[in-house]
């Protein structure tokens, strides 16, 4: 509780001293906003840090990794799909009940200038199959057809099937 009649005396003794310097200004709410300000600053880092895990739990949401169909653990482990013609490698596929497949055929230069993409659903005549990922219920398989094109995995280096 405050005593008003004290702080309204203490004034008018202040203003009768003289002095070419006015009497400094006390706010009565300064102290109230200081401390708001220090206790919002825990509050700032706190949210600071939700909004960068909330941004990196939604960046996440939309990366979506798909492992390779012939990884371990995978439906076509050690299938070596990279060894067989394209046509080879459909037929297998079809054998093992994979009736949704899309192939991508890779055409142009090894070093990737002046190259195309194609997809296509029927395997083309040759190239180097690279086993692809499943992705939204269709096994994408890859065809490199470019020129220099080496191969993967155990048939690597062998002539384009």
């Amino acid at each position: 509780m405050q005593d008003l009649d004290l702080e309204d005396r203490l004034v008018a003794m202040e203003a009768r001293v003289p002095s070419s310097v006015p009497p400094p200004v006390v706010a009565r709410g300064r102290r109230v906003r200081r401390s708001v300000s220090i206790a919002a600053a825990p509050l700032l880092v706190v949210l600071s840090a939700a909004t960068v895990v909330a941004g990196g739990v939604a960046v996440a949401g939309l990366v979506r990794g798909t492992p390779g169909v012939e990884n371990p653990g995978q439906p076509l482990a050690g299938a070596a799909l990279e060894c067989m013609a394209p046509p080879q490698a459909a037929a297998y596929l079809a054998a093992h009940g994979f009736s949704n497949v899309g192939w991508q055929v890779e055409t142009g230069d090894a070093t990737g200038k002046g190259g195309t993409t194609t997809h296509t659903a029927t395997p083309p005549a040759h190239g180097y199959v690279v086993p692809g990922s499943i992705v939204d219920g269709e096994l994408l398989m890859v065809v490199d057809q470019r020129s220099g094109a080496t191969g993967t995995g155990a048939c690597v280096g062998g002539p384009m099937p």
